[in-house]
């Protein structure tokens, strides 16, 4: 098994949810690391639906057991959208990045972009908790943001994407973004990378 794994784990906007394999961004991170000579084997473990809760009880297995070189977390949004509470995704990411440390200090924590709530309820299914979630999500930004500072570790702020303040372009559904989508997210991680 490679020593140079790089493991994303994450709910749908991880997996690539909504576009084709080799349009996700994390397929395009491995077409980029190919090229850049990264030596590295990514790994997606993002599964569509995924509460913080879920990815912290396969995180052993899912990511510590795989013996990463470097570690991105991503959660919340699914949190959020089931009336989970800031503390206990904030907690939650915490004890991921705790057993991350014991692997690796190259972790990278993903701060879930921001929702198009009205586009949410259309097109993809209608929710009693969008307001809730799109009014969190900024909170949740400030606690990961506090948290990464704790613990020194680079955070990528999805939330804050230029393209994601005023803009339906990105997104098939309010949520899941499309290939254009998909572009600027992987533009906004190599932007932090540095390994």
């Amino acid at each position: 098994m490679s020593t140079n794994n790089f493991i994303f784990i994450g709910d749908s906007l991880t997996f690539g949810y909504g576009v084709p394999k080799n349009k996700s961004w994390i397929e395009t991170f491995k077409n980029y690391s190919l090229s850049h000579d990264l030596d590295f084997s990514i790994i997606n473990k993002g599964i569509n639906g995924n509460t913080t809760t879920d990815m912290l009880n396969r995180f052993t297995e899912d990511v510590t057991m795989l013996s990463p070189k470097a570690i991105f977390i991503m959660g919340g949004t699914n949190d959020l959208l089931s009336n989970r509470s800031l503390v206990q995704i904030t907690e939650n990411i915490e004890l991921m990045l705790k057993e991350a440390f014991t692997k690796t200090s190259n972790i990278f924590i993903g701060i879930p972009p921001r929702i198009i709530k009205e586009d949410a309820y259309r097109l993809f299914m209608p929710s009693p908790t969008y307001d809730y979630c799109e009014i969190s999500l900024p909170k949740l930004r400030e606690e990961l943001i506090k948290l990464c500072n704790n613990y020194k570790v680079k955070y990528i702020d999805f939330y804050n994407m230029s393209l994601t303040l005023n803009s339906k372009e990105i997104f098939i559904d309010g949520i899941h973004f499309n290939e254009k989508g998909h572009k600027l997210i992987f533009n906004e991680f190599i932007k932090v990378l540095n390994l």
